[in-house]
């Protein structure tokens, strides 16, 4: 796990918890940090791909490093969300999440999903299918593209289902921007955890930030990691 903190002055803090392959490195996400940086010290999460057990690969290590901050918001994408929904660290004052992955919506059966994520098989052969700049938004770069994962192991698969079916309740500090469209996670799952005034539509792709309707929500965006869902 790679942690990087962007502080260009400000007095304080936000944890940004990326998505399953986000790196600061690229172009759109330097743009969601740039956004944030303006008015906190921002610590970004950079999850690792290809995880075995989430609790203790991806949310540990999180609550661990937020433990060691006072006052803060998170701003957490997909996986990201996952992550942070798990978190109970003291000092959180809103939770602001970008298409949280709360639920997938895969196009196989569910006895065949049940029979791949029992294989004892830690490497990526499970193809994530066809994420083009449609799926993930139309901003997205060439580069980003072909960064991102593009296949997932069964017990990556079978780890993260089990965090997904063991939820805690929605939090009265948390709101989220999706897009009914999704492809990478189900706009659903976030319906059955969320109020539906406590979520804010946009048109475009997985990633907001790689959408050309960033620029119309990234102030509410801001706003809600300041007043929670009061912004909304």
């Amino acid at each position: 796990m790679q942690i990087r903190v962007y502080d260009d002055g400000a007095d304080r803090d936000c944890l940004l918890v990326l998505g399953w392959g986000n790196r600061c490195r690229h172009e759109n996400v330097q743009w969601l940090v740039d956004q944030v940086a303006q008015e906190y010290r921002t610590h970004v999460v950079e999850l690792p791909t290809h995880i075995t057990d989430l609790r203790r690969e991806w949310v540990d290590p999180v609550r661990e490093y937020a433990a060691e901050l006072d006052s803060f918001p998170i701003l957490a994408h997909s996986a990201g969300g996952l992550t942070s929904a798990f978190l109970d660290v003291p000092g959180v004052t809103n939770r602001v999440y970008l298409s949280p992955w709360w639920g997938s919506d895969l196009p196989l059966p569910d006895p065949v999903l049940d029979l791949v994520t029992s294989l004892p098989v830690s490497k990526p052969i499970v193809p994530t299918g066809n994420l083009d700049g449609e799926a993930i938004g139309d901003l997205a770069t060439d580069a980003q593209l072909a960064d991102g994962p593009d296949a997932a192991s069964p017990a990556f698969l079978r780890t993260t289902r089990r965090a997904q079916a063991r939820l805690p309740p929605g939090r009265d500090d948390a709101v989220a921007f999706c897009t009914l469209t999704d492809r990478v996670v189900d706009p659903r799952a976030i319906g059955r955890r969320l109020h539906a005034d406590r979520i804010r539509l946009y048109q475009g792709g997985h990633e907001l930030f790689s959408s050309s309707s960033r620029e119309r929500h990234v102030d509410t965006v801001l706003d809600a990691l300041e007043r929670g869902p009061d912004a909304l």
